[in-house]
């Protein structure tokens, strides 16, 4: 029966039949469906619902009717549930086992987060449907994507072949805990020889990256393939209406054909980075092979590996193994760089149908690349395999330090650092110039790619030019400063190069001013580098503790293991980093702690009158009380408290700049530079972290299938995948269509009448597609109010603008209702093609600051001195606002937001407007008195009047 089952609620004692839809959509955090309806748990039940989401309706009201979370007759209550579909952490294969399972979802963090950088570039209007143009930035984030896979190839590496393959197998080091059966495995006749162990071992990083690609692939398939239906009817729809026309001057992504349904990062991007894992993975082994007996683990190649016979470099089958996968690595990332758009020619005159041909032909193209690139990596690691684990009488070096990986991971770090701070001129910087008259826009540009290979370049040199174990000479000082100067130079340039003051005024409604790609690419590769950091001094910890109870001595001893150089420098840093971090938030509180401000509040429509209300600030500043009633103070310290939460964004630029400075140290610093007593301290606290993280995601295996810290994957995946192709499935992609495809079902009831026979539609698709154009853009009887909290209002306002391509005259039928919502003040500014202002039609808003006792300060004084915004009409398509303005001039949007709440803005501005209404602070009256922050919403007085003022307009 589908939808039509659920299309007719059950009256309430001969009330008039429902004919309003109030669709509520929860925020983070996982909102329980009963709660979310304001029932008793156990009273609801699944309507079009499977085990990780979907709708449900409450099997009863709540108990008394002058509760404001009673409906009122006309109106039928569902939910919308998703919070499982961001978190769902099993459906791995079984041989892999949940432990290992949640381990690599907490390995997957840093690829969300890049996925979350490549939305935060300034991502160009599409021109033709059915394509997609990445806009700048796009291909070296996809470089940047293959290199976290391979930090992770290194870090595993680094376990299996260094510390466990070359240091406690060949009883350089010692290993209390190495397994008993792993010792007797490799004392076995066939495989006690350091070419068989490495060549077995080298297994363990590609299995680590496969399980990578298992687990991201199957929780996107497990519920993927059950809204390509759905999907399909949004295609149909879109074209008929029009949005799957050529716009010669683009459309806004979110209204844009197949945004939800089009994948950015497909199979040949998997592949890709499979197959340069498999590359790297030979160059490692290989390198290792050719110098290792000559080089006696130095980083440099002496000139004895360059003689004849029986020198390890006669062996050239390996050496031009190691040739090969080196230029395999080099296409791979050139065909990862090459795979970010679709478009097919710059030509409009092909049609709809044959220009979707023209871009499945191209996919199958690059399909095959990537096929044979992965065909030739694997016959490239077996050869690699092959010859280093047949033995060699010329070769003896059973006890040398593995020498692939004495440089391996700086020089990855290197190039992801190197792209993360070229990510901040990304929107910062001008765009390359159409003509040659503006060539001169475009050498900023320029300048910071070549200070950043300057920069690189001078770490090489300085790192590569003292000899083994001894300090910097003059000329690596020399080459350190230079590198020093190339980074100021960049950090002037992104600062100061947008000299025009138009420019300057939009870089301030933006996140970090602008620099927001480069901000999430350096925490992504902070939490990367931490993860990789933890893996490799977890396993140093764990092998060198002499009991079952991991201890990390702080002795090293005459046998200690060795890990690489960049992970000890970067886990040397970490406590710094945490102090430096953690000392400036304890600033910051202390600071604003000290006094007692009164923050503005908005005007509310219902209930109770707020305490210490204040509608303006005087002559802009912000003013501080000093007694006041009990309950006035402590919402006032509510507020204040709140306040410090809003003042995420600048916290969190400071933590990329300090993951920034890290990776630095770990890709430059000398040995000779490193503090002993600080790395002894710190290295042993990681390792112990390390092992204390083990225990704690077992635990969670045992106990539950969500992945580890739930709420950074509410945060990381409602945008679609379009960085890493192993990064964690956009729930969104299955939300938005389900939500569309509610709507208009409920919306097009009466249009159905002889239509349905025995539950079967009997409409073609061409009849489908009208309908539902009729139902969205002409008034109708019924009308449906998507009633959306927190994170859940940027699902219902992307759901609006699929609705919204249909149309041409704005939606009739559907209202927004909103609440505690982080629309403008944190989407708004970290994706402004997606959710800024102009795309929105509300005032943007400028970033918190830090220090003020009001972190919205500036943004308050200028949304009461700038006028409103305009009606419809001024743009080239509808905004938001304009889409929901009704015939009569009312919009049909109202946002609930208040300042208790430690996640929730105004949606339009500070001052009054026709969207934004404050709501109670306090919990409802029968309650203990308790100050409401960020749930509870839908229990304030102010919600239903906002829910009834929406049905009038409607």
């Amino acid at each position: 029966m589908g939808w039509f089952s659920t299309l007719f609620g059950a009256r309430r004692g001969g009330a008039p039949e429902q004919d309003i839809l109030e669709l509520r959509i929860h925020g983070i955090k996982n909102t329980p469906p009963a709660e979310m309806l304001g029932v008793p748990p156990g009273e609801v039940r699944p309507d079009q619902a499977d085990e990780n989401g979907g709708f449900f309706v409450p099997t009863v009201d709540p108990v008394d009717p002058t509760d404001p979370a009673y409906p009122p007759s006309r109106i039928r209550r569902e939910g919308y549930s998703w919070g499982l579909m961001a978190r769902y952490g099993g459906g791995a294969l079984v041989v892999v086992g949940q432990f290992f399972v949640q381990l690599a979802w907490l390995l997957i963090l840093p690829f969300g987060l890049c996925n979350t950088a490549y939305w935060t570039r300034r991502i160009p209007r599409q021109i033709v449907a059915g394509e997609w143009r990445a806009g700048r930035g796009a291909a070296s984030l996809r470089v940047f994507a293959l290199c976290l896979t391979l930090l992770y190839v290194c870090a595993l590496a680094s376990v299996a072949l260094d510390l466990i393959g070359s240091q406690c197998l060949a009883g350089t080091a010692s290993c209390p805990s190495m397994p008993g059966w792993l010792n007797d495995f490799f004392a076995l006749p066939d495989f006690d020889r350091r070419g068989i162990r490495l060549a077995m071992l080298s297994l363990v990083p590609v299995l680590g990256v496969v399980v990578l690609l298992v687990v991201s692939h199957t929780a996107r398939t497990r519920y993927e393939a059950g809204i390509f239906g759905t999907v399909d009817k949004m295609r149909h729809a879109e074209e008929r209406g029009g949005a799957a026309a050529a716009d010669p001057n683009g459309r806004t992504p979110l209204a844009t054909e197949g945004f939800w349904g089009m994948t950015r990062v497909r199979l040949p991007s998997e592949l890709l980075h499979l197959a340069g894992s498999l590359f790297l993975v030979s160059i490692l082994l290989g390198w290792d092979d050719v110098f290792a007996a000559c080089s006696r683990g130095s980083s440099r190649i002496p000139a004895a590996c360059w003689g004849g016979e029986p020198a390890p470099l006669a062996r050239w089958w390996v050496s031009a193994a190691v040739l090969a996968a080196i230029v395999g690595l080099v296409v791979a990332i050139a065909r990862v760089m090459a795979d970010t758009d679709t478009v097919t020619r710059p030509s409009r005159t092909v049609s709809t149908a044959a220009r979707r041909n023209l871009v499945r032909r191209r996919l199958r193209l690059r399909e095959r690349w990537a096929g044979w690139t992965l065909l030739v990596s694997v016959a490239v690691y077996v050869l690699v395999f092959v010859a280093v684990a047949v033995p060699d009488p010329h070769l003896n070096y059973a006890r040398i330090p593995f020498l692939g990986l004495v440089i391996s991971p700086a020089i990855v770090t290197g190039v992801l650092l190197a792209i993360a701070l070229s990510a901040l001129g990304w929107r910062r910087l001008p765009e390359w110039p159409r003509s040659a008259a503006r060539v001169r826009e475009w050498l900023p540009a320029v300048a910071c790619i070549a200070l950043v290979v300057v920069a690189g370049l001078a770490v090489a040199l300085a790192v590569l030019l003292p000899p083994d174990g001894r300090p910097p000479e003059p000329p690596s000082i020399i080459a350190y400063s230079m590198s020093l100067g190339a980074l100021v130079l960049l950090a002037l340039v992104i600062a100061f190069q947008p000299s025009r003051a138009r420019r300057r005024e939009v870089l301030r409604y933006e996140g970090w001013g602008g620099t927001g790609p480069g901000v999430v690419l350096l925490l992504s590769l902070g939490g990367a580098m931490l993860l990789s950091t933890l893996v490799v001094l977890g396993a140093q910890c764990w092998l060198s503790s002499p009991g079952a109870v991991p201890i990390c001595p702080l002795s090293p001893g005459d046998a200690a293991l060795i890990t690489p150089g960049a992970y000890r420098n970067f886990g040397s840093t970490v406590p710094v980093l945490a102090v430096l971090l953690l000392l400036l938030v304890a600033v910051v509180a202390v600071a604003r702690m000290r006094t007692t401000p009164q923050f503005t509040t908005p005007r509310t429509e219902g209930g109770r009158p707020l305490l210490a209300p204040l509608r303006r600030y005087r002559d802009g500043h912000v003013p501080l009380t000093t007694t006041s009633g009990k309950l006035t103070t402590r919402m006032l310290h509510a507020r204040r408290f709140a306040g410090l939460f809003h003042r995420g964004e600048p916290i969190l630029g400071a933590l990329a700049g300090l993951l920034a400075v890290g990776c630095a140290v770990a890709v430059s610093f000398p040995d000779t530079w490193r503090p002993t007593a600080l790395l002894d301290f710190a290295l042993p606290a990681l390792g112990l972290i390390a092992v204390s993280a083990i225990v704690t995601i077992a635990e969670n295996a045992i106990a539950t299938k969500e992945r580890p810290i739930g709420v950074m994957w509410d945060l990381m995946c409602f945008l679609p995948r379009a960085g890493h192709p192993y990064g964690p499935p956009c729930y969104a992609e299955r939300v938005i269509p389900e939500l569309r495809g509610r709507i208009v079902a409920w919306l097009e009831t009466d249009l159905l009448a002889g239509r349905i026979v025995d539950g079967r539609d009997t409409r073609s698709e061409l009849e489908r597609a009208d309908d539902e154009l009729a139902a969205l853009g002409t008034p109708q009887r019924r009308k449906v109010i998507l009633s959306a909290h927190s994170l859940g209002g940027v699902l219902a306002v992307s759901c609006l603008f699929t609705l919204g391509a249909d149309t041409t005259g704005g939606l009739r039928n559907v209202g927004l209702l909103t609440y505690g919502t982080q629309l403008r003040a944190f989407f708004g500014r970290f994706f402004p093609e997606l959710f800024g202002g102009e795309v929105l039609g509300v005032r943007r808003s400028a970033g918190p600051s830090l220090w003020s006792a009001d972190p919205w300060l500036r943004q308050v004084n200028r949304d009461q001195a700038d006028p409103p915004v305009e009606r419809p009409g001024d743009g080239p398509e509808p905004t938001l606002r304009e889409l929901l303005t009704q015939p009569d001039g009312e919009i049909a949007w109202i946002n609930l937001w208040r300042r208790t709440d430690y996640l929730g803005f105004p949606d339009d501005s500070y001052d009054d407007n026709d969207i934004d209404r404050g709501a109670d602070e306090f919990g409802p009256a029968r309650y203990l008195v308790k100050v409401a922050t960020h749930p509870g919403y839908p229990a304030s007085a102010q919600y239903m009047t906002a829910l009834r003022d929406l049905s009038r307009r409607l």
